[in-house]
């Protein structure tokens, strides 16, 4: 049973390289997706409640907690939207957009929240919440949107 816990150790570690190295690419920072972070600590304390001492559950114990810590970053990166999830972030490429809407709702205060909803050509909806204002947000993304992609303001 050890080596099926490090197998899964080293799939484990590995997305999570892969999803830090994605995220240190971030320009423009989406804001933290909270859902992962209660996840994780839900999913940690149920994982660590049979107070195993088996040293390759206890690192993948901590692996997953910190999947899940990390997934909730999500933004825009030079060639990708990096999406935040539960339990991972997934990169999606620019070419891959059909469609973006773009909705600024004004908060108290002078500040905005700019809604992002990316459509993909597999119609995958893909929602990211920024808190920049919408005209940050379009240069951002003129500078890296293929011209086939549709850009809708509300």
């Amino acid at each position: 049973m050890t080596i099926f816990w490090w197998i899964l150790n080293v799939l484990v570690l590995a997305s999570a390289a892969v999803s830090i190295y994605w995220q240190s690419q971030i320009t423009l920072r989406a804001k933290y997706n909270y859902w992962s972070l209660g996840y994780g600590v839900v999913f940690g304390v149920l994982l660590t409640a049979n107070g195993a001492t088996d040293w390759s559950y206890i690192v993948f114990t901590a692996a997953f907690i910190l999947i899940n810590i990390i997934s909730g970053i999500g933004g825009l990166t030079p060639q990708r939207i990096i999406t935040n999830g539960i339990f991972y972030a997934t990169a999606v490429r620019f070419t891959d957009l059909q469609a973006i809407t773009l909705t600024q709702q004004p908060l108290p205060g002078n500040r905005s929240r700019v809604i992002a909803i990316f459509k993909t050509k597999r119609n995958r909806h893909i929602s990211l919440v920024f808190t920049q204002t919408t005209e940050t947000l379009l240069t951002q993304l003129r500078k890296v949107l293929p011209n086939d992609v549709a850009l809708e303001i509300r």
